[in-house]
């Protein structure tokens, strides 16, 4: 693909060889089915319109998709969500038990001591 280095847009350079090359194929095209009309193979209705070729622009490109995890990965999260949740339950009962042991120490050096 060689351009000319002297056209100040490479891209309209460019755009000029796509349309160039459009055209010819659009002819080749033309004889094609005027040749294959001549020996009688095909009917005009058979044949699919000349359409413009499509450009893909590059936002139309594959995405990349966010992919979902996997059943493993799920089942592993399950796993870690259970123990966290079984250690969360012991720490607060072992705070409550904590909490009731320094109340009833508290209580019991706080009372007062009716002498015999």
């Amino acid at each position: 693909m060689l351009w000319n280095r002297n056209d100040p847009d490479p891209l309209e350079a460019r755009r000029r060889q796509l349309a160039e090359q459009e055209r010819l194929v659009s002819e080749q095209r033309t004889r094609l089915i005027e040749q294959l009309q001549q020996s009688g193979e095909s009917s005009p209705a058979n044949i699919k319109p000349a359409e413009p070729p499509v450009w893909r622009k590059e936002e139309d490109g594959p995405h990349d998709r966010i992919t979902e995890p996997t059943p493993a990965r799920k089942r592993n999260l399950g796993r870690q969500r259970q123990r966290d949740m079984i250690l969360f339950f012991v720490f607060i009962g072992l705070f409550l038990i904590l909490v009731i042991v320094l109340w009833v120490a508290y209580v019991h050096n706080t009372a007062p001591v009716s002498g015999a």
